[in-house]
């Protein structure tokens, strides 16, 4: 049988002891075992350790027994996200404790010509940002905050449907990492249980000569842990984790970045737009509900009747009318008040 180190093309012993230790929690592997798998001297292992422990891995190290890492441990590393992907060498990583805004630090690397794949990843942000000029909480160690930065490939959509492609593929891997079931609020909030719990704002440079996209950037921020003192008033109704604070998991966010790389690259490829269209049709939370829309600077109330193939919004109007929304705010109508602008 192939050994899943093999599988997941490890080949370094940071990333070899790393994967064992988060696959184990808990549970002790010798470093005479780790040795051997990772065809080095168990003086290596040791090193390799004290460097993981440096980083903030709560590794625990007793004589005669080996190494665990113990089960609570969910701290975000680079190692940590390169184990679960599928494509390893397509992405060049950065982890932040703390950063102003993923999104901004990316803008500037992309002006500074860093490579499609570069992905900025943060515990927490100074400044993080969502649609509409609106602030994104992010306090550390309750959420992941990460950018990912792509240039124009033939193979995918690079377009006005990024957005809502990369809705599809954050909520595919929620799923699939937590075994929950999520949804879609046009176009691309994700809804866990009627409450928000993450949210994608996609940043874009056109090159005006050529007319085309020069490169873009997806942010996406999603809480994970409920926050100590919960969320901000002006949010605490409509924001909520997948977990509470107290249900710390190993490897956990990490995870959720691995996933959402690897969903991405499935749906976001031309070749498979109708499969996406079809799981955001299948995850829309406002279909056949009524809205309210702020759109060209109106305000909208209609029926939601499906999401067309651009991934634009089919609505009717409360005069029988239908129309044809590509961007704006939409909001399940509530009697006696307005949404956000």
């Amino acid at each position: 049988m192939v050994n899943t180190i093999e599988q997941k093309n490890i080949n370094n012993t940071e990333n070899l002891v790393l994967h064992k230790l988060e696959s184990n929690p808990d549970k002790w592997i010798s470093g005479g075992d780790l040795a051997r798998q990772a065809k080095v001297s168990r003086n290596t292992i040791w090193r390799t350790v004290r460097k993981l422990q440096n980083a903030g891995y709560s590794i625990q190290s007793v004589t005669g027994r080996g190494y665990r890492l113990l089960h609570e441990q969910d701290r975000l590393s680079e190692a940590g996200i390169n184990l679960k992907l599928n494509n390893p060498s397509t992405y060049q990583i950065e982890v932040f404790d703390t950063i102003d805004s993923t999104n901004n630090i990316l803008k500037t690397k992309a002006r500074e010509n860093a490579v499609s794949g570069t992905l900025i990843v943060a515990n927490a942000q100074k400044n993080g940002r969502g649609r509409r000029g609106r602030d994104f909480f992010s306090p550390p160690g309750t959420g992941v905050y990460f950018s990912l930065l792509l240039r124009p490939n033939q193979d995918y959509n690079l377009n006005q449907k990024s957005p809502a492609l990369a809705a599809v593929a954050l909520a595919k891997a929620i799923d699939k990492i937590t075994g929950k079931t999520t949804g879609i609020k046009w176009v691309n909030d994700i809804y866990l249980n009627d409450k928000k719990i993450a949210g994608i704002l996609t940043e874009a440079e056109l090159d005006f000569e050529t007319r085309t996209i020069s490169y873009m950037v997806i942010g996406v921020g999603v809480n994970i842990y409920q926050p100590q003192n919960d969320f901000p008033e002006q949010i605490a109704n409509t924001a909520t984790a997948i977990y509470s604070s107290a249900e710390k998991r190993s490897g956990l966010r990490n995870s959720i970045i691995a996933e959402f790389l690897n969903q991405w690259e499935i749906y976001a490829k031309r070749k498979h737009s109708e499969q996406a269209l079809n799981i955001f049709r299948e995850k829309s939370v406002l279909t056949n509900k009524t809205v309210d829309i702020w759109y060209n600077n109106n305000l909208l109330q209609a029926k939601v009747l499906n999401v067309n193939e651009e991934f634009e919004l089919i609505i009717e109007l409360e005069d029988g009318s239908t129309k044809t929304i590509n961007h704006g705010e939409a909001t399940l109508h509530q009697e006696g008040s307005l949404p956000n602008k």
